[in-house]
């Protein structure tokens, strides 16, 4: 399955949008994958205000325990069968993605490597080569998951506000998955830097 949070405005003539929490079947083919009746529909958001930061885990944790042991009707068996389900890919935009998978923002560190951002003038930026060793030097998974367990182990907002200044991770529902890797199952924005062109407009700009 790949994993998916969006934003869509369901009516027209209004200002309002819903969030929901969708599945896609990467087993079937790809000109079938995301057709709405092959869509998995697996929670909606309904607050007017966007989920901040560990707040997604309460959407997360029903879906999670789905996951760890799935039993369902199917079409073919009206009585329930276990059905064998793992998660391999988050493809959020960027802010979405770095909230489900317990990474800090975007504007202050690379979720892949070790490169942080630089602060200057009231803003961060990559900008600068300086020390190009943190570019090339992957993050560690299994110490990124010690970290989110630590997160939880604080035992209030403080110190968890602390922490992740610290090591710039959060406890996320998705770890229940022990197979989960939030390194290398978290994919880069598609839609921003691919089918938007960010990615190309930046190298235009280079």
């Amino acid at each position: 399955l790949m994993l998916n949070l969006d934003w869509f405005q369901p009516y027209d003539g209004i200002i309002h949008s819903t969030r929901v929490i969708y599945a896609a079947i990467c087993n079937l083919p790809q000109n079938m994958q995301f057709k709405r009746e092959n869509m998995l529909v697996l929670g909606l958001l309904p607050s007017l205000n966007e989920v901040s930061l560990h707040q997604i885990n309460h959407y997360l944790a029903p879906i999670v325990n789905e996951l760890v042991m799935t039993f369902d009707n199917t079409f073919e068996y009206q009585e329930p069968r276990k059905i064998q389900a793992a998660l391999i890919l988050v493809s959020c935009d960027i802010p979405v993605a770095r909230k489900i998978c317990g990474h800090i923002s975007a504007l202050l560190s690379c979720y892949k490597c070790e490169k942080k951002a630089n602060y200057e003038n009231h803003k961060h930026n990559f900008a600068g080569m300086d020390n190009i060793s943190e570019w090339f030097i992957n993050q560690d998974s299994a110490q990124f998951c010690e970290n989110a367990l630590g997160w939880r182990r604080c035992n209030s907002n403080a110190a968890r506000n602390r922490f992740v200044k610290t090591t710039g991770v959060r406890w996320f529902e998705l770890l229940r998955l022990l197979y989960f890797n939030p390194i290398r199952f978290l994919s880069i924005d598609p839609m921003h830097c691919l089918f938007l062109g960010i990615a190309k407009w930046i190298v235009k700009r280079i």
